[in-house]
């Protein structure tokens, strides 16, 4: 079981990957927008980080760069409708971001790559400090 942070701002998607993250028998705290999210962040500890990308207070970018500073043992999914990042340059941009998943989900993609991810927090995670 892993703890989950979830950043949504459309609440049908938002209950929907917590059904999902619910039904594979993880914990689960939800958020709508960045400033929750830090918040979140802040006051408790996750494994997992499921994050949109565009939220309705700004970009998500600083809530994963928070979240991989202090909790560098998690892991990071970037959730995104936009056509950010199309040939895998967020490895070099954000190396806090570990996959992206690509909207409209699939409950097949995300019980998959969530189930990688519970196996992958096994292994230390080195990430690359952005430069710039």
């Amino acid at each position: 079981m892993m703890k989950c942070l979830i950043v949504e701002d459309d609440a049908p998607l938002r209950a929907f990957l917590e059904a999902c993250l619910d039904t594979l028998g993880h914990e689960i705290v939800a958020r709508s927008d960045r400033r929750s999210a830090l918040h979140a962040a802040r006051t408790a500890k996750f494994d997992l980080l499921l994050c949109d990308y565009h939220l309705p207070d700004g970009e998500a970018l600083p809530v994963i760069e928070y979240f991989a500073a202090t909790q560098p043992n998690s892991r990071v999914i970037l959730l995104t409708g936009a056509g950010v990042f199309p040939h895998g340059e967020s490895t070099l941009l954000i190396p806090a971001i570990d996959w992206i998943l690509r909207k409209p989900v699939e409950m097949g993609d995300l019980a998959a790559i969530i189930d990688y991810a519970q196996r992958d927090l096994a292994r230390p995670v080195a990430r690359v400090q952005r430069l710039g």
